[in-house]
Parts: C-alpha cells; sequence; structure tokens
C-alpha cells in the first residue's frame, strides 16, 4: 500500500498548482431478515468505501488517479484487532491518461483504467452501489462537435495467454468493442428532446475451444411534453454461443419504458412514474439462447432487495418482466422520501415472482455529505417475506 502513495505523494511534489485532489468516504450498514424457518435473526453486514484521487489538469496530456480501499468491517480476512497483514489491499480503481484536442478537434482519447458510465447505466455502468464499483481497462474516445457525441471504445476485460508454454495461442481472451452516439436535437415547443442515444457493441469472448460472439444494438430516447416525460430504451441482442459441436444462436431482447409525471409545482408530491421493464429469458424449449444478457450493466436501480439479488450475467439468464409505480416526496428540513411499488414476473412465461414494496428517506448535508436510510419488503410468490433495510451516509471533500 505504501508505494501507492509514495507514488501520489511524489507527483503532487512537481506542482501543487497543476493539480487537483478529491476525497470520498461512504459508509453503509444492511440488515436482511426473512421469515423462513431456516432463518430466525437478522443478517447484519457493515461497509465501508474510501476513495483519495489526483487529477494532473494541465497541459494537452492529462492524468487521473483513484485509489480505493474497500471492506467489510469484521471480515475474517481484515485481520482486526490481530498483528499480521490484512488481505484487503488498497488498489487503483482508476488510473489512466487522457490526450485532449486530437487533431486540433474537440476529440479526446483515454488510455488506461477508467469508469465507463453511458446513457441510463442500463448497460454500461459503473456501478457506484456495490462497495468496490465497476472499472474497465482499455481505450475510450470521445468526440463533441455540432452532430452531437460519438463514443468509441476498445475493453479488454481478460487477456490470458498460455505463456510461458510457447503455444501462442490465446488461452483465454474477452474483449468488447463498439459505439455510442449521442446525436444534437433539435427542440419544437411544446416537444422536447431530452436525449436520444444510438449504440452498438460487440463482445468476443474465446476460451480454448470455447467462443461467444454477442452483438447488442439499440437506442435509448428521453422526450418531455409539458410536465410530462417519456424515457425508453430497447436493444435486441443476437450472436453464436459455441462449444466444440455446439453451435447455438442468441436471440435475447431488452425493452424499457418510463412515464414520469414532473409535478415540482405541488406542495409535497414532486415526482410520480409509472414504468415497465422486459428482459426475456432464455426458453429451454427452443433450440436459441433467448435471454439477454446485461453483465455490465447497474445491477442495483432502486436500493431494493429483489434488485439486489437479480443479475443477467449470461444468456441463460430467466429475465424479468416488471412493472413499477414510483413516487418522490419533498418533506420538511430538506428531505425526500421516495416510495417503489413493484411485481415481478420472469422473462419467459410471467410466471409471478413476487412484489416489493421500497422506502428511502435521503437528504443532503453540508460540507458535501449526503445521508439516506431505505427498507424493502419483499413477499416472495407463494413463499418467504423477506426484509431488507440499509443506511449509507456519503462524504466528498
Amino acid at each position: 500500500m505504501n508505494k501507492y502513495f509514495s507514488i501520489l505523494t511524489l507527483l503532487s511534489l512537481i506542482s501543487a498548482s497543476d493539480f487537483e485532489w478529491q476525497a470520498e468516504f461512504r459508509y453503509r450498514l444492511e440488515t436482511e431478515k426473512s421469515d423462513s424457518l431456516f432463518s430466525t435473526s437478522p443478517n447484519t453486514i457493515n461497509y465501508t468505501r474510501s476513495r483519495i484521487s489526483l487529477k494532473f489538469i494541465n497541459g494537452p496530456i492529462t492524468g487521473f488517479a483513484q485509489l480505493q480501499d474497500s471492506r467489510i468491517l469484521g471480515d475474517v480476512f481484515g485481520s482486526a484487532g490481530l498483528t499480521q497483514s490484512s488481505n484487503n489491499d488498497v488498489e487503483f480503481h482508476q488510473i489512466y491518461f487522457q490526450v485532449s484536442q486530437l487533431l486540433k478537434r474537440n476529440w479526446t482519447l483515454r488510455f488506461g483504467r477508467f469508469e465507463m458510465p453511458l446513457g441510463s447505466e442500463r448497460l454500461f455502468s459503473k456501478n457506484n452501489w456495490n462497495n468496490y464499483g465497476r472499472a474497465f481497462e482499455g481505450i475510450h474516445s470521445f468526440n463533441q462537435n455540432k452532430f452531437g457525441s460519438l463514443n468509441t471504445f476498445y475493453l479488454i476485460n481478460i487477456e490470458n495467454s498460455s505463456y510461458p508454454t510457447f503455444d501462442f495461442v490465446d488461452n483465454i481472451s474477452e474483449v468488447i468493442q463498439g459505439v455510442y452516439f449521442s446525436p444534437t436535437m433539435k427542440n419544437s415547443l411544446p416537444l422536447i428532446f431530452n436525449q436520444l442515444d444510438l449504440y452498438w457493441y460487440n463482445y468476443n469472448y474465446y476460451f480454448n475451444d470455447f467462443q461467444r460472439v454477442r452483438r447488442t444494438i439499440g437506442g435509448r430516447w428521453d422526450v418531455g411534453i409539458l410536465f410530462f416525460r417519456l424515457e425508453g430504451e430497447y436493444a435486441y441482442q443476437n450472436g453464436k454461443y459455441g462449444s466444440g459441436d455446439v453451435n447455438l444462436n442468441i436471440n435475447g431482447i431488452m425493452s424499457i419504458f418510463n412515464l414520469h409525471l414532473e409535478l415540482s409545482f405541488l406542495p409535497f408530491l414532486s415526482r410520480l412514474s409509472v414504468g415497465k421493464e422486459y428482459f426475456s429469458g432464455d426458453d429451454h424449449t427452443t433450440e436459441s439462447l433467448d435471454g439477454f444478457a446485461n453483465p455490465w450493466g447497474e445491477v442495483h436501480k432502486y436500493h431494493g432487495y429483489f434488485d439486489k439479488h437479480t443479475h443477467f450475467s449470461n444468456n441463460y439468464s430467466a429475465g424479468l418482466d416488471e412493472w413499477n409505480v414510483k413516487t418522490v416526496f419533498t418533506l420538511p428540513g430538506g428531505f425526500k422520501l421516495s416510495v417503489h411499488y413493484h411485481d415481478f414476473k420472469d422473462g419467459v412465461k410471467s410466471d409471478p415472482l413476487g412484489t416489493e414494496l421500497d422506502i428511502v428517506f435521503s437528504k443532503k448535508l453540508g460540507f458535501g455529505g449526503v445521508l439516506q436510510q431505505g427498507f424493502a419488503r419483499y413477499w416472495e410468490a407463494g413463499g418467504d417475506q423477506l426484509d431488507y433495510s440499509w443506511f449509507m451516509l456519503n462524504f466528498t471533500l
């Protein structure tokens, strides 16, 4: 750990005016309780995440380094109170160099390890709820001009060759490459185009004789009219999933639709939303893989129990068919109250999975702090009742 701080300290001594520092600290307490016969007492976990960032800001070439320490307090591998080293290592969550104004254009190239949240973060997110977060490694290019903004990326998730056996064939290789374009939209009152995103990305995975090629193409839109806002996203996946004599076709769909009523002119109720989210699931009666894979998207969207335990990491998943109603209230003292209700079914035959009610209180504090308290109750279809609560405190200095 000392070597990381030595590097940052040395860089900061070059010229303090050329650097910007930022520190972040987050504490979260989570408690889960089930009414099943196998769980008689709640399970409580304490998480902390600390980040310190250093940004080199002057010149055409800039740099960014962010050290992160993520831990569960009292973890058996943390060696708390013991005279031995901990396995909770400090690591570079992000470290990259960035070249701006390439070819004297508004074109920027980033190389290294970085967060890459795109659009609504349904497909590519920094996964900020997770105690570690998500970062990618590779090249990320972005350009802004009168036609819009264009993101292109080439990401290397896994690179493991068979060296030193001198058999120069990839043992494991996983690469993502794609384009994310947001054209400049002209508004015509009362219709306002807040956002339009068009994207394509290709995923290639090789492991000895196993090969997976997955292509995703889609778009996202956000349109406002008066106090209504329509937000939606649609994506289609195809490709091949092969190993030896087995070669399956991929055929997955993601469809999102949300209607928001912006009601800030009312004294307490500031927003009312109705939404429908659909991730296709794999129907085992067909010869193709019908599930929509979303391994790098935001996992925890609304701080609820079911969403916390649902992740579409591959095309074999059962998918999800969900309806939800969400409200946001403005309370005295600067507090906000969010109330969400969800009805979950699987994405194959729409068999009931359960329902959930989420209640979240939040308040912005001084000195860059945010306080949040959430409660969730999940009623499993024909099964147990699960209670989940969390308390989180963030500070950014």
